[in-house]
């Protein structure tokens, strides 16, 4: 009976688990970029950028399912002003941050899933 509920609960932490991988990810590749973050208006560094979105990650972490959610969530606009995130990288058209994360993501789960 002991090992059925040790079962049971991990198995409903592992998408919790995966979530958060995949986040930390998605916090690691935006850190590790040369890309400029606009939020609200105001130009922010990559280092920044990653700070503040694992600040709001953080604080809503148990209703996050996913990385998805993540991006649609909290990593595509303003909570306060409802204004897109943008990204300027060197070499590349401003976009999304939403767009730029979901391709970062596609990929990364490309990769994760070919090994």
């Amino acid at each position: 009976m002991k090992r059925t509920a040790l079962i049971s609960l991990l198995l409903l932490a592992a998408p919790v688990y995966a979530a958060d991988a995949e986040v930390d990810y998605l916090l690691g590749w935006i850190r590790a970029s040369d890309c400029t973050f606009v939020r609200n208006g105001d130009p922010h560094s990559a280092a920044e950028a990653a700070d503040h979105l694992g600040m709001k990650y953080r604080r809503v972490a148990r209703w996050i399912d996913d990385a998805d959610e993540f991006i649609e969530r909290i990593a595509s606009g303003s909570s306060m002003s409802g204004k897109p995130y943008l990204v300027r990288c060197p070499g590349s058209p401003e976009q999304t941050s939403a767009e730029w994360l979901e391709v970062a993501l596609s990929e990364h789960r490309q990769h994760h899933t070919a090994d």
